[in-house]
């Protein structure tokens, strides 16, 4: 058992994430609750048996915010990975502002994309026999859509969820990192960092550099909010040069958008002035951020947010 992960994890074959991802969905096996697809798993003594839904519904989950919220390319090409487009194809239906739980994914609403994602997003046919090659832990079941594993195994993941998850992401990262120069993949895939904001010190003292008023619209006033210019889901730090005052109509004009090529020669002009910069940051630096922002997440071909 421990052979077969430590055969997995030694792998450099991967042509896509699915792999690394179909074992973080396996891993919920040791701890899922009642309703987190209780219903797909039955025990028959020592062995398993699992529906795909119950991996489907996880591997939706997983992918959900690489697409809407960091926007993570899969590919080194233009073409889109089966689970992207399914994604696009529901995400009316799934929401892109927040991902959803894996209670939500479970339910009745999104039984169409589960099954559209096992049929059609490569998880019946591709996934699970290749990991399978690399990974020997369950048994695929000839003619039906579900897998049995050993409670050994399941007992084995739950003992050592922690690591194996670490491990996991790190290999997904490595491989996202090859087609994405979007910073702090790692962290990002945690989905657990909380949006920080500087102190109120440092921020009184930007909001007196800027005389008081919008760095956005110029207007004057006595309420401001702390803007991450690169959006913070690109980013995902809060740094003193990323950071502006935006009044509140400003701030959430531009919500999650990339601003105009006009005012990032007025951030770098003010970042002249700080004297607590990190290492690192230059000129150059903030220039090429901002150009890898445009092409890899807010999008080449999309109008940049101005306050007009």
């Amino acid at each position: 058992m421990i052979s077969e992960f430590n055969r997995f994890f030694k792998s450099k074959s991967l042509a896509s994430t699915y792999k690394p991802t179909l074992v973080k969905c396996l891993l919920d096996l040791a701890d899922y609750t009642s309703d987190e697809g209780n219903q797909w798993v039955k025990q028959k003594g020592d062995t398993y048996t699992v529906d795909l839904h119950f991996i489907a519904a996880r591997f939706l989950r997983y992918y959900h915010p690489l697409r809407f919220k960091f926007k993570l390319k899969q590919e080194a090409t233009k073409k889109r990975i089966a689970i992207y487009s399914i994604l696009e194809e529901y995400e009316e239906q799934l929401g892109i502002k927040s991902t959803p739980s894996k209670k939500i994914m479970c339910s009745e609403k999104f039984s169409e994309i589960r099954e559209k994602t096992i049929i059609n997003g490569a998880i019946r046919q591709q996934v699970l026999p290749k990991l399978r090659n690399d990974c020997n832990i369950y048994t695929i079941n000839s003619g039906s859509k579900s897998i049995q594993i050993k409670k050994e195994i399941i007992d084995f993941m739950r003992d050592n969820k922690k690591l194996l998850e670490s491990a996991l992401n790190h290999m997904i990262a490595e491989y996202l990192e090859k087609c994405n120069s979007s910073p702090n993949i790692s962290t990002k895939l945690e989905e657990k960092i909380s949006r920080t904001t500087l102190t109120k010190d440092k921020f009184q003292k930007m909001i007196n550099m800027q005389n008081s008023c919008c760095f956005y619209c110029g207007n004057k006033g006595d309420s401001f909010a702390q803007e991450h210019f690169l959006p913070w889901n690109f980013l995902f730090q809060t740094e003193n040069y990323n950071i502006i005052a935006a009044c509140q109509t400003c701030n959430s004009s531009k919500n999650d958008k990339l601003p105009h090529g006009k005012y990032l020669n007025k951030i770098i002009k003010r970042n002249q002035s700080l004297d607590d910069l990190p290492m690192g940051y230059s000129e150059e630096f903030m220039k090429n951020m901002y150009e890898n922002c445009r092409l890899e997440y807010h999008g080449r071909d999309k109008t940049l947010w101005q306050n007009v």
